[in-house]
């Protein structure tokens, strides 16, 4: 018994006086290029200039894990959309019935950017909740669900 507690004992000094570095969470670093390139895209979709980075970068790295040649598919996407900016004029974004392909990656990227969620069911990953687009243009009216609206238990009292 004497022996595990000064194995603990050395164990827990050893670690305060040699401490390692602190460890983070890796994220493959995504293509500065093609990062750009989903940023101005989902700038042109969304009508905002001034979207969150870290929450487009999360975005990014999860579309290009959840769709099929991702990078190629936006570059396709970006070429439609500077080429033709009256798409983006209309009220409910509609394209033709060729530009499907086109039509479904933008939905898709709207939808993470609004929803933060990329992909459906089990394979829907989870890039982020506060920070959405709808959570930010509602933000002065609502919270988020789940979150308290006043002081602690202040729930419990009617309005």
């Amino acid at each position: 018994m004497l022996k595990m507690a000064g194995l603990a004992a050395l164990t827990s000094a050893a670690g305060t006086l040699l401490p390692l570095p602190a460890l983070k969470a890796a994220q493959a670093a995504a293509p500065a290029p093609a990062l750009a390139e989903f940023i101005q895209v989902s700038q042109k979709l969304t009508q905002q200039d001034d979207l969150n980075s870290a929450v487009g970068t999360a975005l990014f790295h999860a579309l290009t894990l959840t769709q099929k040649n991702f990078t190629m598919a936006l570059t396709q996407l970006s070429a439609l959309l500077t080429s033709q900016p009256a798409l983006l004029q209309q009220e409910r974004l509609a394209f033709a019935e060729s530009q499907a392909a086109e039509e479904k990656l933008a939905k898709i990227i709207l939808g993470g950017w609004y929803n933060g969620v990329v992909g459906k069911g089990n394979a829907a990953l989870y890039v982020t909740y506060v920070n959405t687009l709808a959570s930010q243009l509602v933000k002065d009216k609502l919270v988020p669900q789940s979150f308290s609206y006043g002081k602690c238990g202040s729930w419990a009292q009617q309005p």
